[in-house]
């Protein structure tokens, strides 16, 4: 089985999973700006799809929980001692913190050199720079001018309960089985879900200017519960369960690799992907929570459940892996942070003081559309590329005992756990 990356540094399909995500949010945002009525039916039913993009969001918890919980897992399942937090730690904190404050200051310094009037700027600026803006309506948006802000606080707090839901479980006895650890897991997803219940049942908002008419703030109103970090870590805790999944397979050695030449895990990962599509397909014309559960966004937790179907089999895939992994979702994972936290911020610039009909449902012309967005996607690159190898990589080597600002020869892709 040496041809199958399976090891605790690289797992194959990751990086395809992760482009998939940051493009999809990026077609999101960007297909919000094309006037669906002005255009032709065909043309609508494809932007009715682009525009459920944001679901990509889901694929990134997804992928978080698979990556970063798959050490904890081989650990335990070797019987072996519990990982190190401060290297989990000082790896998550460099990853995160270099791009993510500088964008945030960028945001910062653009109010106030523009004058931009916003509401709870210095709430909103405390709980930005300590990641806890999540847990208010009134803080959700750290910046007016780059919205996807909302989910890095997120999965910071998906960042430190997952680690401390392992570490009870590496504490339940001596004798360590897959069985048990699993068991636990189902029962930690069901508490979730039972404290994502109560987090509905004792803080929705009240009607009092909610809705994306009363702006940011009111849209965030609008947001949640539905949107909150507890019920966020039930995408991540399936990630967690599908890289338990992997790691169990991983141990059955001859067997797996039977099965991988009969096509079995392309089968497996390609209908996943085949249902995916389908389900974005058939939720075109419905609304965000027509399919959930609790009211979750994304289509929870199926939407999630295929993706993590994905990820725990395309290690062992003889195609699905490799098409997932081609050269330009490689490079699209690499710099795919630096992608999220910045494309907005053009859309919102370009919007306010540049071309004002680039708003929602703005641009009737599909050529001029098309012009505008691919110039944002231009942009957005050339700054994620930039972000990446200046800021972003130098404390990824960092945290892993390199010295700062000394490139490899080689670069691993996003794929890797971090």
């Amino acid at each position: 089985m040496s041809h199958i990356r399976i090891d605790q540094t690289r797992f194959t399909g990751a990086d395809g999973v992760r482009a998939i995500a940051c493009l999809s949010v990026i077609l999101h945002h960007l297909s919000q700006r094309l006037a669906m009525p002005a255009q032709e039916k065909w043309l609508q039913e494809v932007q009715s799809v682009a525009l459920l993009g944001n679901s990509g969001v889901s694929l990134f918890f997804v992928l978080s929980g698979f990556l970063l919980s798959f050490p904890f897992w081989s650990a335990y399942l070797k019987n072996e001692t519990f990982p190190s937090i401060g290297t989990y730690v000082k790896r998550r904190a460099a990853r995160i913190m270099p791009g993510y404050y500088f964008s945030l200051l960028v945001c910062l310094g653009l109010v106030w050199s523009l004058n931009i009037p916003t509401e709870y700027l210095w709430r909103r600026i405390l709980t930005g720079f300590t990641f806890t803006a999540g847990f208010h309506y009134t803080t959700l948006f750290p910046s007016d001018l780059n919205g996807p802000f909302w989910s890095i606080s997120f999965e910071v707090f998906s960042y430190v309960l997952m680690p401390l839901i392992m570490a009870l479980l590496f504490l339940l006895g001596k004798r360590r089985s897959f069985g048990k650890a699993i068991l636990f897991w189902f029962v930690a997803f069901g508490l979730v879900l039972v404290a994502n219940s109560l987090v509905h049942q004792w803080f929705t908002p009240s009607e009092t200017g909610r809705g994306w008419e009363y702006g940011q703030i009111g849209g965030a109103k609008f947001w949640m519960p539905n949107y909150n970090p507890v019920g966020f870590f039930g995408h991540f805790t399936i990630g967690i369960l599908a890289a338990g999944a992997m790691a169990a397979i991983k141990q059955r050695g001859a067997a797996i690799e039977h099965a991988r030449k009969r096509g079995l895990f392309d089968a497996l990962g390609g209908a996943a992907l085949v249902l995916a599509g389908l389900l974005i397909w058939h939720m075109r014309h419905l609304g965000e929570f027509d399919f959930s559960l609790q009211q979750q966004p994304y289509y929870f937790p199926t939407y999630a459940i295929l993706f993590g179907i994905v990820l725990l089999s395309a290690p062992f895939s003889v195609w699905v892996g490799r098409w997932l992994d081609n050269r330009f979702f490689r490079f699209t994972a690499k710099i795919s942070f630096g992608l999220y936290i910045w494309h907005y911020l053009f859309i919102t610039l370009i919007e306010r003081y540049g071309i004002p009909d680039y708003h929602y449902f703005g641009i009737e012309d599909v050529g001029r559309w098309l012009g505008i967005s691919g110039f944002v996607v231009l942009i957005s690159y050339a700054a994620a590329t930039l972000s990446y190898y200046v800021l972003e990589q130098p404390f990824i080597h960092w945290s892993k005992g390199q010295p700062l600002y000394r490139r490899k020869r080689t670069e691993p892709p996003q794929g890797h756990v971090a």
